[in-house]
């Protein structure tokens, strides 16, 4: 069941029984929490007091407390980051009196609890963030297949770590507004809601492109706007819910330009080089 998520809650924790059994749990989880493949080990378990401090890169940001768009009153960030061992979203609020800016390409350390979201690698509620360099490159997002992604459509398949908390792309699709994917899609993104449209390859693989405006900005900020027609690519990150195929939350759509296009732009450049040569 897709919910709008502006907090998550933090599920209650039994008492310890002893103060060494409380000892060895604090000392186990920021044992595990240096990078975040030590981080995704711990499962779906919520895990409060990690620390990530293998020096993760800003990717790519998600959200951003814009204030009031699409209806919504964004007061939180999401960013994905990645240290090279895996890759993760960071959602909530900055920790308080912090300052800091989410950037793409900021190296950090952080810390804050560990609590997977519908299969998205997560940090939230976070208690501390620095700095260590801004402009530190940022890997491109992993090219993959709707079959790949939705895993053939499985309802109860896990999404690989691979590809868990990635900006993942998606090439040469065609958007459906009906999940038979028969529909193409028409008019504009909604306005102050959850879309849900499907994507369809040329294989006739289909997968759900969830444009998800109660969670992430970037989605609120395409409300009211045109939806791609033709064929596109998408960039975004895949979460999936219980009962529910994976899903592709959209961070871009580009239109691929029509061969005749690209064919008259190939042309034009060709004149123009020939042009360029006859004048030498």
């Amino acid at each position: 069941m897709k919910t709008l998520r502006f907090t998550h809650f933090l599920k209650n924790r039994a008492l310890l029984t002893t103060a060494l059994a409380a000892t060895a749990l604090w000392f186990g989880a920021n044992a595990l929490a240096s990078n975040i493949a030590a981080l995704e080990s711990l499962g779906t378990t919520t895990t409060s007091g990690v620390t990530l401090d293998s020096g993760p890169v800003v990717t790519a940001i998600l959200s951003a407390p814009v204030g009031s768009l699409d209806g919504y009153n964004y007061t939180w960030n999401s960013f994905l980051v990645n240290d090279g061992t895996g890759s993760a979203d960071i959602y909530g609020s900055m920790p308080t009196g912090s300052l800091y800016v989410p950037t793409v390409g900021d190296a950090l350390t952080l810390s804050g609890t560990w609590s997977p979201y519908h299969q998205i690698p997560e940090i939230e509620t976070l208690t501390s963030i620095t700095l260590n360099s801004s402009g530190n490159p940022v890997p491109s997002p992993i090219n993959t297949s709707i079959s790949v992604a939705s895993s053939g459509g499985s309802t109860s398949a896990t999404i690989p770590l691979s590809l868990a908390g990635y900006l993942v792309e998606i090439d040469n699709v065609s958007l459906y507004a009906n999940s038979g994917a028969t529909t193409p899609v028409s008019g504009n993104f909604a306005t102050h809601a959850n879309t849900g449209l499907y994507m369809k390859d040329s294989g006739g693989n289909i997968m759900e492109l969830y444009v998800w405006a109660s969670s992430y900005s970037v989605d609120g900020a395409m409300g009211g706007t045109a939806i791609p027609t033709g064929t596109v690519d998408v960039v975004g990150f895949l979460s999936q819910s219980s009962g529910f195929a994976a899903e592709l939350t959209p961070m871009s759509i580009t239109v691929v330009p029509e061969p005749s296009s690209l064919w008259l732009l190939g042309g034009f450049g060709l004149l123009a080089w020939h042009s360029i040569r006859r004048r030498r």
